[in-house]
């Protein structure tokens, strides 16, 4: 049996969404300013997008732009995406369509712009002589080395770059045309806002030219409202601060903030999945069985090395990191372990993806004497039984040891943790290895109070969730949070709105907007 054309199936829900956005976001008298914002098929994006779009757009009475920033392959490629933009049938653009979008921006061939790119990808290549010159690549004054070094990972699913490669310049040479492209776009009109999704991959080059121009630029999400600006090109690097915002709390609110945050770390502790991390669908501490061990019994100190995804972006935070990118953390610590009187294991979250569990084996035939722990082992059964220290580059489980008072070594003075000093950040390769080396002489502070304000920095107060009122409930009514790209997203989402409703997120809108702040913060 034939099955129906999912477009056709949902037909009847599109039209329910069409309809609410017809009927909220009505059609204004416009100027010759352009919001510039970013084609998404995630539908919890489209849905932020359609409210923060109009409230944008009711302030500087600007057309609404869509911008898709895929690489087009061929001429051919280009067509069908002009084509579908105004097809009835594609109903993401019609969506787009209903919430004011007037017009679509495909990145085209233009012979111009394609010869000034090849003259200026010709000269950039000569200047990467090692991995690290491509993370400092400026154009026209616009840093973007950084994206295109993440965008080639994840566009490849490769877990580092070889800079020789044919793949590579090819690559290079596309996103130098990227670049130029929008930069000849911004040029040619008179955008004053952009919006994206994301502040990572190519995606993120219109973002970092309306930067650059002094424009207003954000990222929006379900998670939150970011401005970005010179000084804060990423959306989420605003953790050197979490101290110093807390601090300025009134009394009440840190009271209620810290009471909050350890209910929520003794849930996670106690095995709930996701617990503000509606991302994670298996919990890293469930119960063990006590009779089968994981660690070898001697009196050699153990070290876990807890790895990342190899395919996802490096830099999410900038690049003021020891290593250009996870693999070669993870190359440098194996041999680096050889040197020592260490017992060396490495364990991956129980989320792994099963390339990174790959690359990880591939590494362990060289470097044997490190030995790889299931994904599903639990971190209490590893604190049972003696784990010494933790070595990651910038991940949460930096206070989760912290929590049991195990030291851990961030590879990185640019992670979410370096406000506190509950754990050790690294400066350099001499500092990360003196860490190492030892590890009785860290002085760290295991305070619960500062992990709580962590916690509570990090976990709640940047995760506004703004257009849903109850996270957990919500999720939990879609099937989980894997759901949040697709039509599940809209049909219950739209069981919550109403009038009254997108009143309050525009009040909460403008209050933000108005402030100039990087943030749109959570209210407890």
């Amino acid at each position: 049996m034939i099955s129906l054309n999912p477009n056709l199936k949902n037909r009847k829900l599109f039209k329910k969404i069409e309809n609410f956005n017809k009927r909220n976001f009505k059609k204004k008298n416009l100027s010759k300013g352009v919001i510039l914002c970013e084609f998404t098929t995630n539908k919890s994006v489209q849905a932020c997008f359609s409210i923060f779009t109009n409230f944008i757009q009711k302030q500087n009475k600007s057309k609404i732009v869509a911008y898709n920033s895929e690489i087009q392959k061929n001429k051919i490629s280009n067509i069908i995406r002009k084509i579908k933009s105004n097809f009835f049938s594609n109903y993401n653009y019609e969506l787009y369509k209903s919430f004011n979008v007037s017009d679509f921006i495909f990145i085209e061939n233009h012979k111009e712009i394609k010869k000034k790119c090849n003259n200026k990808s010709k000269k950039l290549l000569l200047k990467i002589k090692k991995k690290s010159d491509l993370l400092k690549i400026y154009v026209e004054g616009i840093w973007i080395g950084d994206l295109i070094y993440d965008s080639y990972i994840k566009y490849y699913s490769v877990p580092t770059i070889d800079i020789k490669s044919e793949n590579f310049k090819l690559f290079f040479n596309e996103c130098i045309y990227v670049f130029y492209f929008w930069l000849d776009y911004f040029k040619k009109n008179s955008v004053n806002t952009v919006i994206g999704s994301h502040t990572v991959y190519y995606s993120a080059i219109p973002l970092r030219i309306g930067i650059k121009k002094g424009l207003d630029v954000f990222q929006v999400n379900l998670h939150n409202v970011y401005r970005l600006s010179k000084k804060k090109l990423f959306a989420y690097e605003f953790f050197s601060d979490y101290k110093k915002i807390f601090d300025k709390f009134s009394s009440k609110y840190k009271k209620k903030a810290l009471k909050y945050s350890e209910s929520q770390c003794y849930k996670r502790f106690g095995g709930d999945v996701g617990v503000n991390m509606h991302y994670s669908t298996k919990s890293s501490f469930t119960s063990f069985d006590k009779s089968r061990t994981v660690l070898k019994k001697n009196s050699k100190k153990k070290i876990l090395i807890a790895s990342h995804c190899f395919l996802d972006n490096p830099h999410p935070y900038g690049i003021k990191n020891i290593f250009n990118d996870f693999y070669d953390w993870f190359d440098y610590l194996s041999n680096f372990s050889k040197k020592t009187e260490y017992d060396w294991y490495v364990k991956t979250h129980p989320d792994f993806k099963i390339e990174t569990q790959n690359i990880i084996k591939k590494f362990l035939r060289k470097y044997d004497h490190i030995r790889l722990i299931p994904p599903s082992t639990s971190h209490h059964q590893l604190i049972n039984e003696g784990i010494n220290c933790v070595i990651t580059v910038h991940g949460t489980i930096s206070w989760e040891y912290a929590f049991f008072g195990i030291p851990v070594i961030a590879c990185s003075q640019n992670n979410p943790h370096n406000s506190f000093n509950f754990s050790y950040h690294a400066k350099n390769i001499k500092d990360l290895n003196w860490a190492i080396n030892n590890l009785d002489k860290l002085k760290l502070d295991y305070s619960k109070d500062n992990i709580f304000k962590f916690y509570f920095m990090h976990n709640i107060y940047r995760q506004n969730n703004w257009i849903i009122d109850n996270v957990d409930d919500f999720f939990e009514k879609i099937g989980g949070y894997k759901n949040i790209k697709n039509l599940k997203f809209y049909d219950e989402w739209l069981k919550s709105m109403n009038d009254k409703k997108i009143l309050k997120i525009e009040n909460s809108l403008k209050e933000f907007v108005d402030s100039k702040k990087f943030l749109m913060p959570t209210k407890i």
